[in-house]
């Protein structure tokens, strides 16, 4: 049997030199989409797994981020800086309310004329609790216009069993800790 490519198709001639088409058969595809099905079924598990590590390693970095951010506005503007959830961000005036796993404000707490300056909303799949896990951690983190935080917290970033904690020390500095916290 000889073989021949005209084009894209293989076209064997026989010994008798009449042209024959060979193509898959019926069996050969079905083990085909079987070992593709199976192998696709044993990903999907890792698939979601390392989407919930980068749900969790996103939501550390954007709290991360809000923290530095609040930090460098009040060293750069020599005024005091705030974050605190936020619920009502329609209002004219947002107030601190809710717990980090939330809509997020950074303001400069002067009174009644606080000023807005960014707002960071929640991503989805996240939680955001205290470092043990069991409550969700509420209130405000303040830096004065020398950098200083007013207290000490760890807000621990949970997707999936995935954990990534962003620390802040009282001296206003934060850092990514993996694994520090706990997750429900």
């Amino acid at each position: 049997m000889v073989f021949y490519c005209l084009g894209c198709d293989v076209v064997a001639m026989d010994d008798a030199g009449m042209q024959s088409h060979r193509g898959l058969t019926l069996l050969e595809c079905l083990l085909a989409v079987a070992i593709v099905a199976l192998l696709s079924a044993m990903s999907v598990p890792t698939f979601r797994d390392q989407l919930a590590a980068a749900r969790a390693r996103a939501g550390a970095h954007q709290l991360y981020s809000m923290v530095q951010t609040a930090r460098s506005t009040a060293l750069l503007s020599g005024e005091d800086s705030m974050l605190c959830p936020s619920q009502h961000l329609e209002a004219e005036q947002p107030t601190c309310e809710g717990h980090f796993g939330e809509s997020v404000v950074l303001m400069n707490p002067a009174g009644l004329s606080a000023t807005l300056h960014k707002v960071w909303l929640p991503l989805e799949g996240v939680t955001v609790r205290n470092r043990a896990g069991t409550t969700v951690v509420g209130g405000t983190l303040r830096w004065d216009r020398y950098g200083f935080g007013n207290r000490n917290v760890t807000l621990s970033v949970c997707s999936g069993g995935h954990n990534w904690s962003v620390v802040v020390n009282r001296l206003g500095r934060p850092r990514l800790a993996r694994q520090w916290g706990a997750c429900p």
